[in-house]
């Protein structure tokens, strides 16, 4: 074995008993996870048919193979694997170093060492500065024989006469302990003043340093200039590490000087000694003290980034990240924690809507072109952070979580794909959930559908197929034509869920489910029955069976909730509410069909239902009967403006692409019925907005 370097001592004499113990308490860890793993499933195989019932009421074997099988259609079996079995919220791996280990690397770093290569490498190749293993393994063995000395001198006299070659070790350790105090003073002579353990940073040393790498692109001042970065990051961290920094930080004043010249400066100097060539970085002179240099500034990054509180400074430190994402692709383990701290501010409470669009920018910056297993850590995190944070408390939260909903559908167009894969097997849970619901038909049950996560999931999912297969399918053609095979069974979710309960009490969420159907069907083409839907509502027994009763409580907004309060019940001002949001919905269903060529005959039953019940509950909904009469006398005009088109065609109902094409550069909202569903689209904005001012006036 030969002999041990200078860093190998340094590390031995500084961070080998934390790191031993750390490991310790990590085996330890393991063991208790796996006496727990071996306690369930003993008491899973007591308790006999109990995990088949579970797994009905949960899906989780059909999730499984539903993973193969979704993976197997696109051929990446491997990551959806890894994707299904890691969570971006709970990474073991991510925490395998620390801050502490990333400042000793740096500092064990010397320009003067010629363990550097001179030739230019690909800094993705690998970490380095690691200590090997056998290396500790010699430090373990050491260990026991000097506990064996103390605890069995018997043994240990036994080994000296007929082992002493076993022995040398510890010689050999007390020489090179004494060769180490000698380097440790060495080194501390060869350390300039400005290094010196805790010395105070100024605006001055600063200065010099900067003007050093600006026009010398001096390493030297670039590791000083990153060790005072450090120091000012971890002035407020729980672990309190700045006193282990060579540096030290006084006052809010030099704290923003040290911040925002190392964010000026250091990229300037990485782009010199690591330039990124055809999306990779190549360095320039020594591997492992460029490689140094990055981890210290990108640990500090992140660790200054989890303790900020304003908002302006969150996106001016997130807006740096996503300057410097290349470099952070080159080290998986700094992306993972990239992508947990960006999910983080991402789904964090206190943050605006700019902290939100940052980070979704600087995901997406990191997602394309990186590999699967990023891109899949990526777009669950966003789905799952978007679901946990979608339980709608008034109206001002809806505006958060339709921002919140817009950005995971920008991430989800950057791989096809990996968004397929991971729609796919979304949605098929939620299939599951609700069909679990339909069997077993308890208030549990029914609960588990009828939650706002679960709705939003609903409407997660139908914004992306309706963006991609719709809105953006000239401009994606392959994205839409991989994700175009999900829309009917995500239609079919839709309509079980608002038929699963069909009392008054639930109305809200029927209107929200059909909201969905029609974002669906207006935006792809595809045509979706939601008239039933919308007209089961009217006859209900709740508008034809019995009369309301009055009350005076404040107007209802549907939009918050998915059921009537128990107050709300059954009162005349719940059920306004419910007419309003119907009619809107029909005037806006026969809209987005008043430009098909069958129109005509298409709305005939529709409209014999709707005169129907106008005839017979009019009288009692005397304003809601004249808008009725107002959307009927719109759709006849549509219904004729179609005619009159139909009469100048050329061909044949046989010929499906001359009819798909029928009145195909006129836009519904121009036809009459169109323009009228416009007007109360816009009727019903003034009125969200004006419940938003109260909401903040209060």
């Amino acid at each position: 074995m030969g002999k041990a370097t200078k860093a190998t001592k340094r590390f031995n004499r500084k961070y080998l008993k934390d790191e031993l113990e750390r490991r310790r308490k990590n085996k330890k860890g393991q063991e208790l996870y796996k006496k727990r793993e071996l306690k369930k499933s003993k008491r899973g195989d007591a308790s006999g048919d109990t995990d088949s019932d579970q797994d009905q009421a949960t899906g989780i074997d059909e999730v499984d193979d539903l993973a193969d099988f979704a993976a197997s259609t696109l051929g990446r079996k491997e990551n959806l694997s890894k994707f299904m079995e890691a969570d971006p919220e709970n990474d073991s791996d991510a925490g395998n170093s620390t801050d502490s280990e990333d400042m000793a690397a740096l500092l064990q770093e010397d320009e003067d060492d010629d363990d550097g290569s001179d030739d230019d490498a690909d800094l993705s190749s690998g970490e380095t500065g690691e200590t090997d293993e056998d290396e500790d393994e010699e430090d373990v063995f050491k260990k026991e024989l000097e506990a064996m000395k103390e605890k069995d001198p018997d043994f240990f006299k036994y080994m000296q006469q007929n082992d002493p070659a076993s022995l040398k070790i510890l010689e050999q350790n007390d020489e090179d302990s004494d060769e180490a105090d000698s380097d440790a003073e060495m080194e501390a002579d060869e350390s300039g003043d400005d290094v010196a353990s805790g010395a105070e940073v100024t605006v001055k040393m600063l200065n010099q340093w900067e003007r050093e790498i600006k026009k010398d692109h001096s390493i030297k001042a670039l590791k000083k200039l990153l060790l005072a970065f450090y120091a000012a990051s971890h002035m407020d961290s729980e672990r309190n590490e700045q006193s282990d920094a060579p540096y030290r930080i006084q006052g809010m004043s030099i704290f923003n000087k040290t911040v925002s010249t190392t964010i000026r400066a250091a990229p300037h100097a990485f782009a010199h000694h690591a330039p990124v060539v055809n999306g990779k970085v190549q360095v320039k002179g020594k591997v492992r003290v460029v490689q140094a240099l990055l981890k210290s500034y990108m640990a500090s990054l992140l660790e200054l980034l989890r303790q900020m509180s304003d908002a302006a400074m969150i996106q001016y430190l997130i807006k740096e990240c996503e300057r410097v994402v290349v470099y952070f692709r080159s080290f998986a383990r700094y992306t993972r924690e990239l992508v947990k701290e960006l999910l983080r501010q991402f789904g964090s409470a206190s943050a605006d809507d700019g902290v939100r669009i940052s980070s979704l920018l600087a995901l997406r910056q990191l997602a394309v072109g990186a590999t699967g297993d990023v891109v899949d850590m990526a777009l669950k995190g966003m789905y799952l952070t978007y679901v946990r944070h979608s339980s709608v408390k008034n109206m001002a939260s809806l505006t958060t979580i339709q921002l919140m909903r817009n950005c995971g559908v920008e991430l989800y167009g950057c791989d096809g794909g990996a968004s397929y894969q991971h729609a796919f097997v979304y949605i098929r849970q939620l299939a599951i959930h609700l069909r679990n619901s339909m069997q077993l038909r308890s208030k549990e049950s029914f609960r588990a559908i009828y939650n706002w996560q679960f709705v939003n999931s609903l409407a997660f999912w139908t914004e992306v197929l309706a963006t991609y297969c719709g809105d953006r399918a000239d401009d994606q053609p392959d994205l839409c034509a991989t994700l175009e095979s999900l829309v009917y069974p995500l239609v079919q979710i839709i309509m079980g869920v608002a038929r699963l309960v069909p009392t008054a009490k639930y109305f809200p969420l029927r209107i929200h489910c059909i909201g969905l159907l029609l974002r669906l069907s207006s935006a792809t083409g595809i045509y979706v029955p939601v008239l039933p839907l919308a007209i089961e509502i009217l006859e209900s027994p709740e508008f034809l069976g019995r009369r309301p009763v009055k009350s005076t409580l404040k107007p209802l907004p549907l939009d918050a909730h998915l059921k009537a309060p128990k107050e709300y019940e059954h009162t005349r001002v719940y059920l306004e509410s419910v007419l309003e949001s119907v009619f809107g919905i029909l005037a806006d269903t026969v809209a987005a069909q008043s430009v098909r060529i069958a129109f005509p005959e298409w709305v005939v039953p529709a409209t014999l239902q709707l005169r129907r019940w106008r005839k017979r509950v009019g009288k009692s909904w005397t304003r809601f009967s004249k808008q009725l009469q107002g959307l009927l006398e719109k759709i006849d005009q549509s219904a004729r403006l179609v005619q009159q088109n139909r009469t100048k065609l050329d061909f044949s109902p046989s010929n499906l692409t001359a009819a798909n094409q029928f009145m195909s550069t006129t836009e519904p909202n121009s036809t009459p019925v169109g323009t009228y569903a416009a007007s109360l689209r816009k009727v019903r904005a003034q009125q969200r907005a004006l419940l938003l001012e109260a909401e903040a006036a209060e």
